[in-house]
């Protein structure tokens, strides 16, 4: 038996260290690139006559393969899509639109940035007179693929952040002879439903593409694959989920496949726009980590108060003191280095925007998360000699939320 579990683990790594790898591969060959539309011709809101092209001007040069544009009339009608007449990566998109009727216009585009992040926003310009003030064409949110990947990505990697961070809580726990609960939790059923939600988000994600980009993917055209780094994570994910059931496994396989996963969890947001993705990578996987330590410590408090396992009060302070401490240093420092990495200090102060505002909610977020994690050490577990179940659940509500906000943030534009 041990002879068979050497050998299914030799072959196991080496399936293992080959995503890694192919991760990391993709990291080191992604162009650093962020599109933001800088200016429009037409100029938003402005008044021209009759112009025969439309011209997007980019901060940095874009994909024109997969890009495009709807023009809709002041009735909100759809005047048809439009393709840029120029080809290959450019920082302006040209398209020709021909003869437009007077009033007023709404143009909705669509480009994908280097990091693989379907960008899209509308304007709109009059043609000799202004007609309405605004062409309302928005769908009901729910209709949206956007929406539903939002939720389904939320739902997944936040899933995935509390059971690894469970994993390694127990298994650090184990090593300070405190109750486990790896005997009583079967990870099996979970990580193939968590795969199965994986593959779901993978989907759903892929429904968000352009027609262009989906067929190049389905052909498995290299460049827009590379296009597309979370459907990367996601297919590394599945697999390193199905690796993670494997059974008589040495425990550092299992340790080893947490961290890898949060590493590639690391690799599906805004990584890939920055100077330097393998440093965004670091400073993300550390971020992640340190959520991942701190709601699986609350998961593991949870379980200690509701099984009246909580016995030796002075080893379960001094496990859950090193613990929060080592989640509260990590989430802080990369959080830090992650915003000045991803945009500036200056930039989020002097913009306000949803990206911004979820960035100081984080702040106020993990403020209240340590403030409450020092009432439940110092005071709950010393004082009270037992765990205060309503600040742990609002622990754990705070902590969910920082996980949406966080996912919020990868998929939305950073001030710049």
């Amino acid at each position: 038996m041990l002879l068979y579990t050497k050998r299914v683990m030799s072959k196991s790594t080496l399936i293992v260290v080959f995503f890694a790898l192919l991760l990391m591969a993709v990291a080191t060959n992604q162009v650093s690139a962020h599109a933001t539309l800088e200016s429009t011709t037409p100029a938003q809101n402005s008044v021209v006559s009759h112009p025969q092209q439309i011209e997007l001007h980019y901060n940095e040069p874009v994909n024109t393969k997969y890009s495009s544009i709807t023009i809709f009339d002041d009735k909100g009608k759809s005047l048809g899509e439009f393709k840029p007449t120029n080809s290959g990566t450019n920082q302006t998109l040209t398209f020709d639109v021909g003869q437009l009727d007077n009033g007023t216009h709404k143009v909705s585009w669509h480009t994908t940035s280097a990091d693989g992040h379907e960008i899209q926003d509308e304007f709109e310009f009059s043609i000799n007179k202004k007609t309405t003030s605004n062409i309302d064409v928005t769908p009901p949110f729910y209709e949206t693929s956007n929406f539903w990947f939002g939720l389904f990505r939320f739902i997944t990697e936040g899933s995935l952040i509390v059971l690894m961070g469970s994993f390694l809580v127990n298994s650090v726990a184990k090593r300070y002879q405190l109750p486990t609960y790896l005997a009583f939790f079967s990870y099996k059923p979970i990580s193939w439903i968590l795969s199965a939600m994986a593959f779901i988000t993978a989907i759903i994600y892929i429904m968000t593409l352009s027609p262009e980009l989906v067929s190049n993917i389905m052909a498995l055209d290299m460049t827009a694959l590379l296009q597309a780094p979370f459907l990367l994570a996601m297919i590394a994910i599945i697999v390193l989920l199905l690796l993670f059931t494997l059974n008589e496994m040495m425990t550092i396989w299992y340790i080893a496949i947490s961290l890898i996963i949060i590493v590639t969890l690391s690799m599906s947001g805004h990584v890939w726009a920055q100077s330097f993705p393998l440093w965004s990578i670091i400073l993300r996987s550390i971020h992640l980590l340190g959520m991942a330590l701190w709601l699986g410590g609350m998961v593991y408090l949870v379980w200690l108060a509701t099984t009246k396992q909580l016995q030796d009060i002075v080893k379960v302070k001094r496990f859950f003191f090193k613990l929060n401490l080592g989640a509260v240093i990590a989430l802080v420092i990369s959080g830090v280095l992650m915003a000045i990495d991803e945009t500036s200090l200056a930039a989020i102060w002097s913009s306000v925007t949803t990206w911004s505002s979820l960035f100081y909610v984080k702040i106020i977020g993990t403020i209240l998360m340590i403030t409450l994690g020092g009432y439940q050490s110092f005071r709950a577990l010393t004082n009270l000699q037992k765990v205060n179940k309503k600040v742990l659940y609002c622990e754990i509500i705070i902590g969910i939320m920082l996980v949406l906000a966080g996912i919020i943030m990868s998929q939305i534009q950073i001030p710049s």
